[in-house]
């Protein structure tokens, strides 16, 4: 299979934002984001749970580089993401929903 690799950074850092996302108990992307323990040891766990489903599933040996590009992408992704949900919620636009719901 020859995949430039490249090409394999947004597929990798949506496997990695996923896992990341779907994790018991959740992970407090707040701290993550400023950078902890627990980064490094979700750091770890996941770049080789990567880099094993690559070669595992699609014969691809993933660069330590593209592995690492993924990862803190999906954390801001998720991040970012996160922020954008918590500003929503106290936004306006979602008074009305909130009357609605009686909250």
């Amino acid at each position: 299979m020859s995949t430039n690799m490249n090409d394999l950074l947004p597929d990798v850092t949506y496997w990695l934002t996923l896992q990341i996302a779907k994790s018991e108990p959740g992970i407090d992307l707040e701290q993550v984001y400023q950078g902890t323990v627990e980064l490094d040891y979700l750091y770890q766990v996941l770049t080789s749970k990567a880099q094993q489903h690559w070669w595992s599933t699609y014969g691809v040996e993933l660069s330590p580089v593209t592995v690492n590009n993924a990862f803190f992408r999906a954390i801001a992704l998720l991040h970012d993401r996160n922020m954008e949900y918590k500003r929503s919620r106290d936004g306006a636009e979602t008074g009305w929903v909130k009357e609605l719901l009686h909250l």
